[in-house]
């Protein structure tokens, strides 16, 4: 059988498979090489696997590594129940008492460290309590320790005691005496209101520990408004002063505040709160 050949007008022959009348190829055409087939896109360059697998293998470990550090500080684990019982807070130094049997009080916004009774409770070393007074301002204590905490049900201040550092700058007052002095009188008004009267007691020295260091004390003595939460029947708050010599340059009075109730049973006696005065040395 004749089929096409080479050109449109040359005839050529066709081999046809007698069982199925489909064409069959030539001997020449089934011996022929196979076409070579070339992609349209030209060859692009090996890459080098070995290093570049060593590059991203460093690259996974880092970013592993800083993932785990971020995860840590941001989801710690969850707290099994022996974690969940925690004890009291205490100082975060290793800080030893000067007076047998007290216990050291740490602030975190003054170098110097006092002595409380075995029986009052320190708060942490960071913690800031305070009063707003009747003119907008703020006085703060840091250094917190606190007899009878939290004895009123009414308030979230309440403690028979409360001592902790304060500052008052040096041009506010003229001298230590008078920056222990308005200390107290600020105080009453913040934490009792005006309408508490306040009688203010003498100045007297009081010896620290630091470098034989005198500081000065004052004693105002408060009658609280009877209409308070939980009122006693008067409160001594006493200032104990450092010179500014005991930290040059700061341009404060750094001065121990301790507020104290009176008339009732088991209260803090001027004898205790002077000796906690004492104890007061460079942390």
């Amino acid at each position: 059988m004749t089929g096409p050949g080479g050109r449109n007008d040359e005839p050529r022959q066709w081999f046809v498979d007698p069982l199925t009348g489909q064409p069959l190829e030539t001997e020449a055409e089934r011996t022929r090489p196979l076409p070579v087939v070339r992609d349209a896109v030209p060859p692009r360059r090996r890459l080098r696997l070995r290093p570049t697998l060593g590059v991203l293998g460093l690259a996974v470990v880092l970013a592993v590594g800083a993932t785990a550090t971020y995860q840590a500080k941001t989801a710690p684990p969850p707290l099994s129940a022996h974690d969940l019982v925690l004890p009291d807070p205490v100082p975060a130094t290793r800080i030893q008492p000067v007076i047998a049997g007290w216990q050291p009080v740490v602030s975190g916004d003054h170098p110097f460290v006092y002595d409380v009774p075995p029986d009052w409770t320190l708060e942490e070393p960071d913690v800031a309590i305070g009063y707003e007074t009747p003119a907008g301002d703020l006085v703060t204590l840091q250094g917190v320790a606190r007899f009878r905490r939290a004895f009123c049900p009414n308030t979230d201040l309440s403690a028979r005691a409360t001592a902790g550092f304060t500052t008052i700058d040096e041009g506010e007052v003229g001298s230590l005496a008078q920056a222990a002095e308005e200390t107290t009188l600020r105080w009453a008004e913040a934490a009792y209101g005006r309408s508490a009267t306040a009688e203010i007691g003498e100045p007297g020295p009081v010896p620290v520990l630091d470098g034989g260091t005198t500081a000065t004390a004052v004693t105002t003595s408060v009658v609280p408004a009877p209409d308070g939460p939980c009122p006693a029947p008067s409160v001594a708050i006493t200032a104990i002063a450092l010179p500014l010599r005991a930290l040059p340059g700061s341009g404060r009075y750094h001065v121990l505040l301790v507020l104290a109730d009176q008339e009732i049973p088991g209260a803090i006696a001027s004898g205790v709160v002077l000796k906690m005065g004492e104890s007061i040395r460079r942390e």
